[in-house]
């Protein structure tokens, strides 16, 4: 029998200042936007985008947050129904460019992080990820996708997600020295 999760202060706080919005508060949605704000640019250079697209994704997903602020439901964190939007609007930002359309065979190039006797930081281990690899560990951890959401999203059968998953995690761990 599993006991009913209590929902954290923290998110507490999200679906009040959410209700807030929804009902014409601007300046409760200006907390959540400086709340969460730094928190989805970084995410969004974790999946692979430049710095200047990270910024402009990471607005962009707030004004959609905005203008959708009535369909959050609450039963998570602002910043993680956010990190969704934004999300999607890099996968389709990338399907645009058609940089990802061959995620399947892309190279496994792959150079261990030299022996320094010191850890990476996570950013810097994602970084060196292959982007398949890279964007479907960050896609699941980070934004919360499932492997068959990943799969549909970047045209993938799901074994290979869960492949790139399993092998992604595997070099961060052995990147930042965790077992």
């Amino acid at each position: 029998m599993s006991v009913p999760s209590t929902p954290s202060s923290e998110e507490s706080l999200d679906r009040l200042l959410a209700s807030r919005a929804a009902a014409g508060d601007i300046e409760a949605f200006a907390v959540l936007v400086r709340r969460n704000l730094a928190s989805l640019r970084s995410f969004l250079r974790r999946l692979g985008a430049p710095p200047d697209l990270a910024d402009d994704l990471a607005q962009d997903a707030m004004v959609a947050a905005f203008e959708r602020i009535a369909d959050y439901r609450g039963d998570g964190a602002f910043g993680g129904w956010v990190r969704r939007i934004a999300a999607r609007r890099y996968l389709r930002t990338l399907r645009a460019s058609r940089r990802f359309e061959s995620l399947d065979e892309a190279p496994e190039a792959y150079t261990p992080a030299p022996d320094t006797g010191r850890r990476l930081d996570l950013d810097a281990a994602l970084v060196r990820l292959p982007e398949a690899q890279r964007l479907c560990v960050s896609l699941q951890h980070g934004a919360g996708y499932t492997g068959a959401e990943i799969a549909k999203a970047l045209s993938l059968p799901e074994g290979t997600v869960k492949s790139h998953i399993a092998r992604g995690l595997e070099r961060l761990r052995q990147d930042l020295g965790t077992p």
